[in-house]
């Protein structure tokens, strides 16, 4: 039986985890035939070849000489999959249950979906992604990390702008015909810039948050900072500054409340569990609605008063004294 769904694994010099992770994902998939397991073992240099060996025949496995980074894992572990939809899983990622037949019926119902991610859980249970959001500084970040897993804004399946690589479940059609993740990348907006193109090609991001797993978070990942450096240098020079959307999703999701008075400052009502407003203090506010007040107040005394000297203006030729009121 030719696979519907190939489950990706990219690993690098992480034996123990890797055992941990083939352990408890090929007990959830119980042997089901519509799934393959392919392993994509990156040039590991510690006992991750014996771990692989133990899980022959359940999982396919492909190697590289040397460390190529997540990018040309991924990339050398599609090369061989069957399945008709590529599931990238990071290594670091223990399932919960129903997590995949969820993510399947999710793409079988939205065809239009390019690319779909899951909700991943951090191990003390609460939110570690639930789509990526764009902020105001231009970067890419997780929204409502850190909030109590039943958070209703965290469970709403959807269209999002991003989605993380560790759960992401694309076509395999979409992911040739985009030629992968871009190796450019090192560790680091693999997901993110693959996300962008697909979008750019008019498919649709979408997170499903039915399927949910629990993820370690870069687990495996150590001493990497000038590398990740670099791979961020290359995203900005590939998409310079990104317009934000999070403070648009938070609005959308009824966590910050614009109201709207005749006059600035507006009030802006945020929900505690997002953010922590600085400077809001009760007096600082009446002294700033004060002044602004006042400034309102001079303005209009400023219209009147051009208002008063058009009209003079009109009024025709005045006495000589009259030049000297003002």
């Amino acid at each position: 039986m030719t696979p519907r769904c190939s489950v990706l694994v990219p690993t690098y010099s992480a034996a123990a985890l890797l055992h941990e992770c083939l352990t408890a994902l090929l007990t959830d998939l119980g042997g089901r035939p519509d799934v393959e397991v392919v392993v994509s073992d990156d040039g590991s240099t510690d006992d991750t070849p014996a771990v692989l060996e133990a899980f022959a025949p359940h999982v396919r496995v492909v190697r590289s000489a040397e460390n190529l980074g997540f990018a040309q894992a991924c990339n050398a572990a599609a090369a061989v999959a069957r399945g008709e939809l590529l599931l990238f899983y990071n290594n670091d990622l223990l399932p919960q249950a129903g997590w995949l037949d969820e993510l399947l019926r999710y793409a079988h119902g939205t065809p239009e979906a390019a690319v779909i991610g899951s909700k991943l859980l951090f191990p003390d249970g609460r939110v570690q992604h639930a789509g990526v959001v764009v902020c105001s500084d231009g970067y890419p970040r997780h929204v409502y990390a850190g909030f109590p897993a039943e958070a209703e804004v965290t469970n709403r399946s959807g269209p999002v702008r991003i989605v993380t690589g560790a759960c992401l479940l694309t076509p395999a059609s979409w992911f040739r015909g985009l030629g992968g993740f871009d190796h450019r990348y090192r560790n680091g907006y693999e997901d993110v810039d693959y996300c962008l193109r697909a979008a750019e090609a008019g498919g649709e991001v979408h997170y499903c948050h039915r399927s949910v797993l629990t993820h370690l978070v870069s687990a495996s990942r150590e001493h990497r900072v000038a590398e990740f450096a670099e791979t961020e240098r290359e995203f900005v020079r590939r998409w310079g500054q990104l317009p934000a959307d999070d403070f648009a999703r938070y609005v959308d999701d009824g966590l910050i409340r614009v109201n709207y008075g005749r006059t600035f400052p507006f009030e802006l009502d945020v929900a505690p569990v997002l953010a922590a407003v600085k400077n809001s203090g009760e007096q600082s506010a009446k002294t700033f609605e004060l002044l602004s007040q006042e400034l309102h107040e001079l303005r209009r005394d400023n219209v009147r008063l051009r208002l008063r000297l058009a009209e003079l203006g009109h009024a025709g030729p005045q006495p000589e004294r009259a030049a000297n009121t003002f």
